[in-house]
């Protein structure tokens, strides 16, 4: 009875599969995952991998191994990552995250465990041409990019990544973005991986300035590089795409008197392309939502630090929290790149979506309103139960590289 039960579980679950998406096949097997059913959820990724085949994400393998090491198979388990090992994409971020995954606990005891991972590792490391550099230095400390570089012919165009979620910015991100950059990589696109001085130490002003000074490093560099210098395109999500709008709007201003010949030189870019962006902080989901001076709200999101704002105090010599909210608020208006769009900025791509519980939607629909009003060249993709998650985006997100590589021309 009990062999006939798994044959009809089996013979029901390959019916169901074949009627779904991989993209509805994974959903199921996330649920499935969530629901602690481990084996039937091993099952569901590894028959969405099966219909996507070579265009499977690496992330949809590693569940289906974590699956597998949960529901106590170790052979099954092994040999998704001896798959995985195979895999031009995977980074040496991966190999670390997979080390440490509590997931896998169960196989550590597994003779070929060890091994494994050193093979990974050895593949990761010889899969990215990686290049840390420092972009600029602000009060004794280094501000640092990864540059990768594509593995076949460049196209010496460039795509600069701001590093950026809740307005936080980190090194373990910029390591997180190696492996998604392969579809840029992969088209000849020179990567940059841009890190910021970043809150609560650093606001959103301090931010912005960062992602200038790194544009205006890459440009100044262009022919060690060896990429245009008049090809450039900036992208990401959330506060990183908030951040990479700011300075795609923003208007040129070239300091040629600058002491620092990087700083003489422009942080233009040439196209845009980015996921969820906040861009009004003074309607914030509504029209005169403030954000900049609800302070329980900041806090209780995480992000007051990107909003304490400071100037410099001559007499004191400090910088000094600026509390009165008239002055806030011109500081948020300035922050906001909605307030910055004129006729003569670049293109902007942007995708969000209609679920999204933590930007509201409402933010991006504006914003491409006014591009709209003053003919700036856009294109907009709600995506449908999309939260804020760049998953949710798939598989439209892989269309930001044809977008740059359109329109940088």
């Amino acid at each position: 009875m009990k062999k006939l039960l798994i044959i009809l579980f089996c013979f029901f679950t390959t019916q169901f599969a074949f009627s779904q998406s991989a993209e509805q096949l994974y959903k199921t097997g996330d649920s499935l995952l969530k629901e602690k059913d481990y084996k039937a959820a091993a099952l569901t990724f590894e028959k969405g991998i099966e219909k996507e085949g070579k265009d499977a994400e690496l992330n949809w393998q590693w569940k289906a191994a974590n699956s597998w090491a949960l529901a106590t198979d170790a052979e099954k388990a092994m040999k998704i990552l001896e798959k995985i090992e195979k895999s031009d994409k995977i980074s040496p971020a991966d190999v670390n995250a997979i080390e440490g995954d509590k997931d896998f606990v169960s196989l550590h005891s597994n003779k070929k465990w060890k091994s494994t991972i050193e093979e990974l590792r050895e593949k990761a490391n010889s899969n990215y041409n990686i290049e840390e550099l420092i972009y600029g230095r602000k009060d004794g400390i280094a501000l640092t990019m990864l540059h990768l570089k594509p593995k076949g012919n460049s196209n010496e165009k460039t795509v600069i990544w701001v590093m950026a979620g809740s307005w936080y910015s980190s090194y373990q991100q910029a390591e997180r973005s190696v492996r998604p950059s392969s579809m840029y990589l992969d088209k000849g696109f020179n990567v940059f991986l841009v890190i910021l001085g970043s809150q609560p130490r650093y606001a959103i002003p301090d931010e912005i300035n960062d992602v200038k000074r790194a544009v205006r490093y890459i440009r100044y560099n262009a022919d060690k590089f060896k990429i245009d210098p008049n090809k450039f395109g900036i992208h990401g999500g959330s506060a990183g795409g908030h951040l990479s709008l700011a300075v795609a709007m923003a208007d040129e201003n070239i300091d040629t008197a600058a002491n620092d010949p990087v700083d003489r030189v422009s942080s233009r870019v040439q196209a845009a392309a980015v996921l969820y962006p906040p861009t009004d902080f003074m309607n914030w989901g509504v029209t005169g939502g403030n954000m900049v001076n609800a302070g329980d709200l900041l806090k209780g999101a995480g992000v007051y630090g990107a909003f304490d704002y400071r100037v410099w105090n001559n007499k004191t010599r400090t910088f000094d929290f600026v509390k009165d909210s008239s002055e806030r608020n011109k500081m948020g208006r300035e922050s906001s790149p909605i307030y910055a769009i004129s006729s003569d900025d670049p293109p902007v791509f942007i995708i969000h979506g209609d679920a999204d519980k933590t930007v509201p939607i409402q933010q991006s629909e504006i914003f491409v309103a006014k591009l709209k009003e003053v003919g700036v060249q856009n294109k907009f993709i709600i995506k449908k139960g999309g939260d804020h998650n760049p998953n949710d985006m798939m598989p439209e997100l892989k269309d930001f590289v044809d977008w740059f590589d359109k329109n940088l021309k």
